[in-house]
């Protein structure tokens, strides 16, 4: 009898949060699940942690995967999986006790795809915890919630906060790319070929960040490319499936995220000579216009891999 949730744990140096996901995982109320810690190469003591745990409660299971990010420890562990469902989270975030009985029960409830739960911000720098997203109690079609996902609203691209049924990803073949927003990429891709979604307003997922302003600690130029190229990925995708035309102007919200945070972004990167700045946001900014407006036949030939953010 197969399992009701997987939860798949990325870990490298997740540092004093480590343990209290640790422990919140333990206490869920909902029993009937395994956790896959997928070690990558960790150098602070989480994987002894990881170890610890497992060797106390045979719930807990770990993977050690030197090679690779999050996206392939994620593969790696999605290869493993045996329950019904897989949710994500990270090493440094936590769940209120009630996270995975609230969200499976509505899935199974509802016979959905995809169980969407809400989340608050906890902040490593003061200890507070900011209300983040609320979610109704509510069902969705595939193309109600394709739309609403899209537009990275009402239903966030994140990859944790969720529910999804296993075989979303084998029977697709979904593969998470080792990128950053990797989230952006693939939860289309999951949304598209989900019967019916399901989201409750009970059960937290708790997401940590270091401060409580919206500063991010490292923004090496990679980091901007990625985000440059979640736009047409997600178009190729969707081109894919023939239906871009139909959810283009739902895109419209995420590339606007994508095209005013750049200089913002481009300023807390590496470079510092305001020159290379410059050239790097027109560089930047003239990709996403294209990769928004230009015919699916030259999308197709963009080199994705050649950076615009030097």
């Amino acid at each position: 009898m197969a399992l009701s949730v997987s939860i798949i744990v990325p870990v490298y140096n997740c540092g004093a949060m480590f343990s209290p996901c640790l422990q919140s995982l333990r206490e869920q109320t909902l029993t009937d699940f395994e956790v896959i810690l997928v070690n990558n190469g960790s150098t602070d003591g989480s994987a002894a942690l990881a170890e610890r745990t497992a060797a106390e409660d045979n719930r807990f299971h770990v993977i050690h995967h030197p090679h690779g990010g999050a996206g392939e420890c994620r593969n790696v562990g999605i290869a493993a999986a045996q329950g019904e469902y897989i949710a994500f989270v990270d090493g440094d975030d936590r769940l209120s006790p009630d996270y995975l009985a609230q969200l499976y029960g509505a899935a199974c409830r509802e016979q959905a795809d995809i169980a969407v739960g809400g989340y608050d911000y906890y902040f490593l720098n003061n200890n507070n915890i900011k209300p983040g997203q609320r979610m109704p109690d509510k069902v969705f079609t595939q193309e109600e919630a394709l739309g609403l996902l899209l537009q990275d609203s009402r239903i966030k691209f994140y990859l944790w906060g969720k529910l999804f049924r296993r075989t979303l990803l084998t029977e697709h073949n979904i593969q998470i790319p080792d990128m950053y927003y990797e989230d952006a990429v693939i939860t289309p891709q999951l949304f598209y070929f989900a019967n019916r979604v399901v989201s409750v307003s009970q059960g937290r997922y708790y997401y940590t960040r270091a401060f409580s302003k919206y500063t991010e600690t490292s923004m090496p130029s990679r980091r901007i490319n990625d985000y440059v190229n979640t736009i047409p990925m997600i178009r190729l995708f969707l081109e894919e499936q023939g239906c871009f035309e139909a959810y283009r102007k739902k895109l419209y919200n995420h590339v606007f995220h994508v095209y005013f945070a750049l200089p913002s972004m481009i300023r807390q990167s590496a470079v510092e000579n305001v020159f290379s700045n410059s050239g790097n946001l027109r560089r930047a900014r003239a990709k996403v216009r294209l990769c928004l407006h230009c015919s699916a036949e030259k999308l197709q030939s963009l080199d994705l891999n050649k950076p615009v953010v030097e």
